[in-house]
């Protein structure tokens, strides 16, 4: 009998556990950002729009015109993404921190595979 009692103290317990796990869908970093990227350790000034889709892709505005595509992702806080110029045989990598009010991404960028040889960026969720 005591042990019945054991063992339905353990099964309680345990269904709490799981019923009470935080649920937890990350931060959605999907969207239209605007910003502006910088050189070196210039004050980022150069105007981009990024369009970032659930999927992964990313797509990379300059003056209304898609220049280039890629690929971004999330972990977290953490943000990373690179793209590639159209008809170019470089590619650009980012790696930024996701900041929430205001919702920005600021980071580095710099020549695939490096991303903190170029410059940074500081980029605001449209």
């Amino acid at each position: 009998m005591k042990f019945s009692k054991i063992i339905l103290v353990v099964g309680v317990v345990a269904l709490g556990f799981i019923s009470c796990k935080k649920d937890d869908p990350g931060i959605n970093m999907t969207g239209t950002w605007e910003g502006n990227w910088g050189f070196d350790t210039d004050v980022p000034s150069n105007p981009e729009k990024w369009v970032l889709d659930k999927n992964g892709d990313m797509t990379a505005y300059y003056n209304g015109e898609a220049y280039a595509a890629g690929t971004w992702e999330a972990d977290g806080q953490v943000f990373k993404a690179q793209y590639t110029p159209v008809g170019a045989t470089y590619s650009y990598s980012f790696k930024g921190y996701y900041h929430d009010s205001p919702e920005t991404i600021e980071g580095d960028w710099g020549q695939s595979p490096s991303s903190t040889d170029g410059g940074t960026f500081v980029m605001l969720r449209d």
